[in-house]
């Protein structure tokens, strides 16, 4: 069975550094003096990132290893989206640039995700646009939001109704959340800061916070003013699924929409499991949404699942349905079909 992988992330090194001076310094709890245990954990967990900067024979390798026919490669963690749009604008255009370049030398092995600065919405706009007709890319991969504003906000028209324009998704990835809302919610006395910091982040919190920007882009009647847009999430949904029949049975009847909460997420939504390997969230999904509105992510070179296509071999699912999620749905929806 190949595969067609949505959530594998590659950065650029050029990028990386030219936008070092402006990153911001990375938050963590810290509100004891005696607990380590963020350091500890981060010196254990430290790591070569040779995989990430890189998309030549050691990608290729673990890609064949796995039959994945394709990655779609989308900027990882070091984004420059969020910056001031100042210095985001050029590092987003040098990004794609440089994603392009990579992908011409193994065209039929990789695709991309355009980075966007998003704190500029006509710029991110005009880039892509230009990604995805002068570089070849398939849309664009969003990593949380600018400056405390959620994509429900009219600030992001522009981006949105370029992608429905040219036909393409937003993949939205899970981004580090507010600090105001971390202390609140995830830090506690009876566990350590990094407890606190795992379950802020890829522990729950961020995919809870992406869950909440996704509810909230229906309920604004996104989808009413683009009833074409696509937009795909990772993580099995960021917890968004679970809740659709509960949604309706009680949100549902505050707005005025012109679909329901449900009816409308199943339409418009896709969904990757970004590598979480679960049967029970595979049924769940495919539950909720069928197998037509399911793709597949490994979230490489952060997880490295072995023999990837096993999970969907073992499922409960027809070989036509694993056919679907494994390549056919990506091929449809990216138009990658030569």
């Amino acid at each position: 069975m190949k595969l067609i992988t949505l959530e594998e992330h590659w950065e650029s090194d050029r990028v990386n550094q030219a936008a070092k001076p402006y990153m911001p310094a990375p938050s963590y709890p810290h509100q004891n003096p005696d607990d380590n245990s963020i350091a500890e954990f981060a010196a254990k967990s430290q790591r070569d990132n040779t995989e990430l900067i890189s998309a030549g024979q050691q990608r290729l390798d673990f890609m064949d290893a796995n039959n994945i026919q394709m990655q779609i490669m989308g900027y990882g963690d070091n984004t420059p989206q969020n910056l001031d749009p100042k210095v985001a604008i050029e590092l987003c255009q040098m990004a794609n640039d440089d994603l392009a370049d990579a992908i011409s030398q193994h065209p039929d092995r990789f695709g991309g995700w355009a980075t966007l600065p998003v704190g500029d919405p006509e710029a991110a706009a005009a880039e892509l646009e230009r990604a995805v007709t002068q570089l070849g890319l398939s849309g664009a991969m969003i990593h949380g939001y600018y400056d405390h504003r959620f994509f429900d906000d009219p600030f992001y028209e522009p981006i949105l109704a370029t992608a429905e324009k040219l036909d393409v998704p937003l993949y939205f990835h899970p981004a580090f959340i507010p600090a105001e809302i971390s202390e609140y919610y995830y830090e506690g006395q009876g566990w350590s800061e990094l407890t606190a910091f795992t379950f802020a982040g890829a522990g729950w919190g961020w995919h809870e916070d992406l869950g909440v920007q996704m509810i909230r882009l229906i309920l604004a009647g996104t989808f009413d003013r683009h009833p074409n847009l696509k937009i795909i999430t990772g993580h099995w949904g960021e917890l968004v699924p679970a809740f659709l029949e509960r949604m309706d049975q009680i949100l549902g009847l505050t707005v005025n929409l012109q679909r329901s909460i449900s009816q409308t997420y199943r339409e418009n939504f896709y969904i990757t499991p970004s590598g979480m390997f679960f049967p029970a969230q595979l049924q769940l999904i495919y539950t909720e949404v069928g197998a037509d509105h399911l793709m597949y992510s490994l979230d490489y070179p952060y997880n490295h699942p072995a023999d990837a296509a096993k999970f969907l071999t073992d499922s409960i699912l027809t070989p036509d349905e694993q056919a679907k999620i494994a390549y056919q749905n990506a091929e449809k929806l990216l138009h990658l079909r030569k």
